[in-house]
């Protein structure tokens, strides 16, 4: 099959295009991500990069894991398009810990000791529901300061 030189210019066109718009969301999503590493301090970042696209309103949930005996501050950054997102934790048996809510404030952030190593489900939901975008998740730790020299391991 042989390609005319339009027809070729055309595709690579609509390639490029392509490739174009995907990169862009990406790169949105980057910087609601460092947006929100910023906002970590004085907690740790962990390293680990959690985000979703909502879309129609509709509530999105990322599984996190949480280890015992450290501080932790969960930081919720999202695309204007979005507006403001509320947030959820859930424990392992879909109990309730944390609703951005009821809190009072509708807080982009939660911070909280582990008592225990557990996995905890963060429910995220924009409040309006024709909004569509992008939202991090994002984990920072610190570990209890001590006067005591020796660690325990």
């Amino acid at each position: 099959m042989k390609l005319s030189l339009n027809k070729t210019i055309i595709l690579i066109s609509v390639c490029v295009l392509s490739f174009a718009i995907s990169t862009s969301g990406i790169a949105q999503c980057k910087s609601i991500v460092k947006a929100g590493i910023v906002k970590l301090t004085p907690y740790t970042h962990n390293g680990q990069i959690n985000n979703v696209t909502i879309a129609d309103g509709k509530p999105a949930e990322i599984h996190l894991s949480f280890y015992k005996g450290l501080y932790y501050k969960l930081q919720i950054s999202s695309e204007k398009s979005v507006g403001k997102v509320s947030f959820r934790v859930l424990d392992e048996n879909s109990t309730e810990v944390y609703n951005s809510t009821t809190a009072g404030d509708n807080s982009d952030f939660w911070n909280f000791y582990s008592n225990s190593s557990q996995e905890l489900v963060v429910e995220v939901k924009p409040s309006e529901t024709s909004s569509e975008g992008c939202v991090a998740v994002l984990v920072g730790m610190q570990i209890p300061k001590s006067n005591n020299p020796i660690r325990n391991l």
